[in-house]
C-alpha cells in the first residue's frame, strides 16, 4: 500500500500560500489540505502546488452553515459549495470537505428541521458532485463546534439519509478525543465509509504531547483497510495558536509538530503493512 500524507495548510495562519506550500514541503508531506479560497485563481494554485511538488489530497471548505434555518442564509451556504466544488474541479483536486457551520452550537429548537435541512442541502451538494466526479468527506466536528454529527454513527446516518456512493465520513482523532467513547472502535464501524482521517493528538499538538492512542487508530486503519491519506491538522499551543508560544516563534513549534508527528506515523503505518 503507498500511503500519501499531508496536512492542513490553514493551520500555518496568516502568511501567504506559498510561503505555506515551503513548510509543507520541508517537513517532507506528500500533499497537503487546501483551502477553499474561492478568490483564488484555482489554475494558479495549483501550479503553485506543482511548484513545490504537493498533491492536493483535500479541499477544506469556508464556514457556512448549510441547514440555516434561515433560508437565504442557507442558499448561500448551498451555493457556496456548489462553487466549490467547480473550483475544485479547475484545481484539479478529487476531493472535498463538507461540514456545519463551526460555531453553531444549538439549532432552530426543531431536531427533526435541523436535519431535514442538513439531509436536503447535502442532497443538493451531491448532485453536483457525483456529476464532477468529485469525493464528499462529511467532517465529524465536536459539540462545541457544531450541534449536527458530532460522532462517526451520526456521520453513517447522514450518509444513509443522503444516498449517495461519493459521499464518504472524515474521522479526525481530536473531534473523536472529546465525543467518541472508544475512538479505535468508531473507524472499525465507520469502516469502509472513511474518506478521510486526520490526526492531532488530544490537545491538538503532536503526536506524543496528549494522551490520544493514536498508534491504536492506525493499527484500526489498517484493520478496515483504509488506503486513504492520513492528513495532520495541528495547532501550537496556547489560546491563539498564531502567535509566540513561550518566546518560540509559533511557525516553528508547528513545524516541529509536524516533522515529529510525520516520523512516528511513517513508523507505525508501515509497521502494519503484511510483508
Amino acid at each position: 500500500m503507498s500511503r500519501e500524507y499531508g496536512l492542513c495548510l490553514w493551520s500555518f495562519g496568516d502568511i501567504s500560500v506559498e510561503e505555506k506550500c515551503k513548510i509543507a514541503k520541508e517537513i517532507g508531506v506528500d500533499g497537503v489540505e487546501v483551502q477553499g479560497d474561492l478568490t483564488q485563481d484555482p489554475r494558479e494554485l495549483a501550479n503553485l502546488l506543482s511548484k513545490y511538488e504537493l498533491k492536493v489530497l483535500s479541499v477544506t471548505p469556508d464556514n457556512v452553515d448549510i441547514s440555516s434555518a434561515n433560508e437565504d442564509t442557507r442558499l448561500q451556504a448551498v451555493q457556496y459549495f456548489l462553487d466549490l466544488l467547480s473550483w475544485a474541479s479547475a484545481l484539479g483536486a478529487n476531493r472535498i470537505c463538507l461540514h456545519g457551520d463551526v460555531g453553531k452550537t444549538a439549532g432552530c429548537g426543531d431536531l427533526a428541521k435541523d436535519w431535514q435541512l442538513l439531509v436536503e442541502s447535502s442532497k443538493t451538494v451531491m448532485e453536483k458532485a457525483e456529476a464532477l466526479h468529485i469525493e464528499v468527506v462529511f467532517e465529524v466536528l465536536n459539540r462545541y463546534e457544531n450541534h449536527q454529527i458530532v460522532t462517526g454513527k451520526e456521520a453513517l446516518s447522514l450518509i444513509d439519509a443522503v444516498n449517495s456512493p461519493d459521499l464518504l465520513v472524515l474521522l479526525d482523532a481530536y473531534h473523536m478525543n472529546i465525543e467518541e467513547a472508544d475512538p479505535i472502535e468508531a473507524l472499525r464501524n465507520v469502516g469502509s465509509k472513511l474518506g478521510v482521517y486526520h490526526v492531532a493528538d488530544s490537545n491538538r499538538q503532536a503526536v506524543g504531547n496528549g494522551h490520544s492512542n493514536i498508534k491504536g487508530q492506525i493499527e484500526a486503519l489498517h484493520e478496515i483497510g483504509y488506503t486513504g491519506p492520513i492528513i495532520m491538522e495541528m495547532v501550537a499551543e496556547g489560546p491563539n495558536p498564531f502567535t509566540a508560544v513561550k518566546g518560540e516563534d509559533y511557525l516553528e513549534v508547528l513545524t516541529n509538530y509536524y516533522k515529529t508527528s510525520l516520523e512516528k506515523l511513517k513508523a507505525w503505518d508501515h509497521s502494519n503493512v503484511e510483508v
